[in-house]
């Protein structure tokens, strides 16, 4: 492109050095989604994912015309006689990034003897230099990205003309897509001539693309156009001087001819001849084969004496050029031969137009694409097998694939799974080669021979699970394919499978110490005895037997009237420790937890024996439970009691309410009324005895209750203001205040609330939603503490995206305390103050503050609330 006058292709052509051909597709969707890690106030691990952002390549409007020429120097120059037709062999090529339609027109010179006539533009389809039968009229050629196509400007010396005279024509193209694109320097000269003039046409076969291992084959043809006989002129061959016409042809680098050439004239003898670089010699079979380096030629001299060539006499010469079996595709082989004769008989070949070149052919090795898939050890072109022979309901498996460019052109990927046998309800994706970014886009582009690794990961239900398992080994398979994004008749596929899926939950109760020694007999706890109104405990343990981390919902059956409170045994000593609990902890496999069963009796209970049963049962797989029986003796005692003990958690600011049960369990009726402790912190506490209507401690009415089990519930509702820190603990110890016939009674219960907080927010924008080849994309990725507590390891990731290239990368945090660091990473585990210089396509960029000065991410890097990093990705559209 020699005028380009959009200054957005300046910038391009000047940025990174890149070359304006091709680039990336004009409307490929560049897609990024970025992804953080963190641990939450309450120790939780959590992963975020940002809003997903796209921008879409434009089109960028250039091409060439070869060969270059100006009025006074011309890139071709042809004699003809006055009255004769003269072939301009051109090339178009568009080195855009998407399809243009490049109009032509020619211009007549002003530096010359004449005009030229009966001007045509013909699309030379098979590239030979020559105007075959059928080959169209053009005024303009349609082309994709990278393509090219050859043109002849014909065009007819005027018959006035005389000999030595010229004519000057200039072959100028626009942009139908962007008219500021041209390219107006391609001039030509027809000179008129009485002697005679040899015409040299060069076809090529096949005439465009080859592929790598083909054969190219080369035939130079001509015949004397001119106003008399052609004469040769003296070449040394095998050291002897010869007289002849001269046809000969640079053998293209890197190409190999194998075979004899073939060549015929019509007058004079052929000989085949060879150079080199040691002078001409006669080509024989056992001098072959002939591999191109840039210097060693190939030819044919047509021996005779005097004006031995006439008037309409041609020739013809032949010769196949083999391609190396590993080029790389988009290797060009240009090639232009060049015929010499006497026209005028002085003895040499000196004089204007006694040397003619032919057009130019361009073979270009085509793009062979094969994208190969398998797994670490074991990449080849077919169905490989990744096998793990056991895993167990409710596990995510994960295989490591490798994706291979088999290819000889960068290439990318689609990757997708098919063909899942896995049982209904898995989940199965797939991420970047760190298992936690999702591949969103194709993988690649890759250079041929390189390798990206990618992971399956496929989420197993919990339900499901072979008894007994039966060592399948084709039950359970999903096939990962890739196909190239440039060929889609090109792919490959690797299988993963899991031959046995085994149960993955299972819960073993027992009373404390006897869970998870495989006997049953020792599993129920003793019998409790109790008065009316009292509170019996049970030590528990309970012990996950599964393969997976799970949660247990802790339930009882008993009597009617009867109540149960779970509460945690952290030291396992029988006695309840801190605030009610409805489930377990999260348990890892093997992993035990102990708690309290705190059964009430109800004050009317009848003496005697009743059964209570406690269950543990999965959140997970609730058809996974255990259960315990036991019994509870009950005597009868008069009394009154405010049950449970109740604690919670709330946001500041935030509201929590609280239940307790007033409970007479005296022979006689009961009036009660309620005092409390809390607010130390100037919360505010209401207090209810139906949930709807609401009243300050000193308001609320007093309560008469039956006797033998009346109960009364009691809310007692917290409102915490703004501003309160994390971690704050208020304690409101609630006291029932009864009188039974005239002898007091009290029971009280404690309510322990504590502030937490803390969350991650983490958002996601780009700059541009279009972009050109060449131009830079600026992604923000903000992460932010919008909670009120502190999180800790805190890791936000953000892949580089397909049909890009890594610029660079910095960021900004603020409140985070005095001397916090920004760390990055290119492999989520080593770290280090200063970003990465390059990152490549399909990378992952890691971005953490080191809080703590030990230039590491642990635990212990703090990420305060109002805390922000503010990440600034910049990549460059290829």
């Amino acid at each position: 492109m020699k005028i380009v006058q959009k200054a957005l292709l300046l910038i391009l052509a000047l940025a990174a050095g890149l070359a304006l051909a091709a680039g990336t597709p004009a409307g490929t969707a560049i897609t990024n989604q970025a992804s953080a890690s963190y641990i939450d106030s309450a120790g939780q691990p959590r992963t975020t994912q940002s809003n997903l952002v796209t921008t879409i390549v434009q089109q960028v409007y250039s091409f060439t015309i070869k060969p270059d020429g100006t009025e006074s120097a011309p890139g071709q120059i042809r004699n003809a006689l006055p009255g004769g037709q003269v072939l301009f062999n051109y090339v178009v090529t568009n080195t855009g990034n998407g399809t243009d339609t490049i109009a032509l027109t020619t211009v007549q010179g002003t530096m010359d003897n004449f005009d030229l006539g009966n001007i045509r533009i013909y699309l030379d389809q098979n590239c030979n230099g020559n105007v075959d039968a059928g080959e169209p009229q053009v005024n303009s050629v349609t082309l994709a990205a990278d393509q090219s196509a050859c043109v002849i400007v014909a065009a007819t010396i005027p018959a006035g003309a005389q000999s030595g005279q010229y004519g000057n024509l200039n072959l100028v193209g626009t942009s139908v897509g962007n008219s500021n694109v041209t390219d107006n320097d391609n001039w030509a000269r027809a000179v008129a001539s009485t002697a005679a003039a040899l015409t040299a046409f060069k076809a090529a076969s096949p005439s465009g693309t080859v592929q790598p291992g083909g054969t190219i084959t080369y035939t130079i043809s001509g015949s004397n156009t001119g106003g008399s006989p052609a004469h040769g002129f003296p070449v040394t061959v095998d050291s002897q001087s010869r007289t002849g016409i001269l046809i000969e042809d640079t053998i293209p680098s890197g190409l190999v001819v194998r075979s004899m050439p073939t060549g015929s004239a019509g007058a004079g003898t052929v000989r085949l001849i060879y150079d080199d670089g040691t002078g001409w010699k006669t080509l024989v079979p056992g001098v072959l084969p002939l591999t191109g380096n840039g210097t060693i030629k190939i030819g044919m001299l047509i021996e005779g004496t005097g004006a031995f060539f006439p008037q309409g006499a041609g020739y013809t010469f032949s010769f196949q050029a083999e391609v190396p079996d590993s080029v790389p595709a988009g290797t060009s082989y240009p090639n232009t031969a060049v015929v010499r004769f006497d026209a005028n008989g002085d003895g040499d070949a000196d004089d204007p137009g006694e040397t003619v070149s032919t057009n130019t052919t361009t073979n270009t090795v085509g793009a062979a694409y094969q994208p190969v898939v398998g797994y670490p050890g074991m990449v080849t072109l077919g169905n490989e097998v990744q096998t793990i022979n056991t895993a167990y309901a409710g596990q995510t498996v994960s295989f490591t694939n490798v994706v291979r460019n088999d290819g000889n052109a960068p290439d990318s990927f689609n990757l997708s799974l098919q063909n899942s046998t896995f049982p209904p309800g898995t989940v199965c994706a797939i991420y970047a080669s760190d298992g936690t970014t999702p591949l969103s886009g194709p993988v690649g582009p890759l250079a041929p021979g390189a390798t990206q690794n990618v992971v399956v990961k496929c989420q197993l239900p919990a339900s499901y699970f072979e008894s007994p398992a039966d060592g399948n080994t084709t039950t359970y398979q999903v096939v990962l394919w890739a196909t190239s994004v440039n060929d889609p008749s090109k792919s490959d596929l690797t299988t993963n499978q899991v031959v046995d899926i085994l149960p993955g939950y299972a819960v073993d109760l027992a009373a404390r110490g006897f869970a998870g020694d495989n006997d049953p007999n020792n599993d129920n706890p003793p019998m409790q005895t109790a008065n009316p109104g009292q509170t019996v405990y049970f030590p528990l343990e309970v012990y996950n037997a599964g393969q997976n981390p799970d949660v247990y919902n802790l339930t009882a059956t008993l009597p009617m009237g009867w109540s149960v409170v779970f509460y945690p045994d952290a030291d396992c000593d029988g006695t309840p420790d801190g605030a009610p609990i409805t489930n377990t902890n999260l348990l890892n496999p093997g992993q035990k937890q102990c708690f309290v069963a705190a059964v009430s009796v109800p004050a009317g209970a009848a003496p005697g024996a009743n059964p209570v049963a406690f269950r543990a049962t999965s959140t997970t797989l609730p058809t996974v439970y255990d259960e315990v029986t036991s019994q509870v003796m009950v005597n009868t005692v008069a009394q009154v009691l405010l049950d449970p003990d109740r604690s919670g958690t709330v946001t500041s600011p935030g509201t929590i309410t609280y239940t307790h049960t007033l409970i007479n369990n005296s022979n006689a009726q009961a009036t009660c009324s309620i005092t409390a402790t809390g607010g130390a912190y100037g919360w505010t506490y209401q207090y209810s005895w139906d949930g709807n209507t609401w009243y300050s401690l000193s308001d609320l009415p007093s309560q008469t209750l039956a006797p033998n089990g009346a109960t009364r519930t009691l809310y007692v509702r917290v409102i915490v203001p703004a501003g309160e820190p994390v971690g704050r603990t208020d304690v409101n110890t609630v006291t029932a205040n009864c009188v039974v016939n005239g002898v007091p009674a009290t029971d009280t219960a404690t309510e322990t609330t504590t502030i937490v907080g803390g969350e991650l927010r983490l958002e996601k924008s780009v700059d541009k939603s279009t972009a050109y080849p060449g131009e830079t994309l600026t992604y923000t990725i903000t992460a932010e503490n919008i909670g009120t507590a502190n999180l800790t390891k805190v890791i936000v990731s953000d892949p580089i995206p397909a049909y890009t290239t890594f610029v660079s990368v910095s960021v900004t945090i603020s409140g985070f305390p005095a001397g916090a660091t920004v760390l990055y990473s290119t492999n989520g585990t080593t770290w280090s103050p200063t970003a990465p210089s390059s990152v490549p396509t399909g990378g992952v960029v890691y971005v953490a503050v080191d809080t703590n000065g030990d230039n590491t991410i642990t635990h212990a890097d703090v990420m305060p609330p109002a805390a922000k990093i503010t990440i600034t990705l910049r990549v460059q559209v290829q």
